[in-house]
């Protein structure tokens, strides 16, 4: 009994120490930290291994590639992956193993929307989750006020803007677009 206690403290204890360096299911953005580990070969682990950022591009940037590896919207097993491949296609490995980790959440970028207007419960930014629509976003604000022109819901992404008639959502999700990180919404007043 004092066996399994003891080895359920053990798997305990590591699995909270794997917090501090988790890898997410949460796509990478511009501008987010990741730990990039070369496990294997371990004679060049010291000359690859380190901390990096996604850049402005969504890109990273890792010793010997001529070119830089696409990371923004994959998440760190995919980067990892990823960067496996540039290194058997460039034929520097021949079988690397790479561990890419994000540290703790709370210092990661968040991946937000704005969401303002003719809302009952305006907060501003929201948490953006994966596969979250504009419906979903005006939802999670309390929803539309009795005010609101739901026929003339404005969403900007970058430098562009698109309206949505947002009184009835369409099946094929025509008028419903899946968010993506940095977007805004504006509900009119009627």
């Amino acid at each position: 009994m004092k066996t399994t206690a003891r080895l359920i403290a053990i798997l305990a204890a590591f699995v909270f120490s794997m917090t501090a360096h988790a890898q997410t299911l949460t796509p990478l953005k511009a501008g987010d930290p990741v730990n990039i580990q070369l496990k294997v070969p371990a004679e060049d682990a010291a000359n690859v291994s380190g901390d990096y950022s996604v850049s402005t591009n969504g890109t990273v940037r890792v010793p010997y590639l001529d070119r830089e590896i696409g990371a923004a919207g994959l998440n760190t097993t995919e980067l990892a992956r990823r960067i496996e491949q540039a290194y058997k296609a460039a034929e520097i490995y021949t079988n690397p193993a790479v561990i890419v980790n994000t540290p703790q959440p709370d210092l990661i970028n968040p991946h937000i929307v704005v969401v303002g207007g003719e809302v009952r419960s305006p907060r501003g930014d929201i948490p953006l989750r994966n596969g979250m629509r504009l419906y979903q976003a005006i939802i999670s604000c309390g929803g539309p006020t009795e005010f609101a022109d739901m026929r003339r819901v404005k969403l900007s992404r970058g430098s562009r803007s698109q309206v949505f008639d947002m009184r009835k959502i369409q099946d094929n999700g025509s008028n419903n677009p899946i968010l993506m990180d940095g977007d805004t919404i504006h509900i009119p007043q009627d």
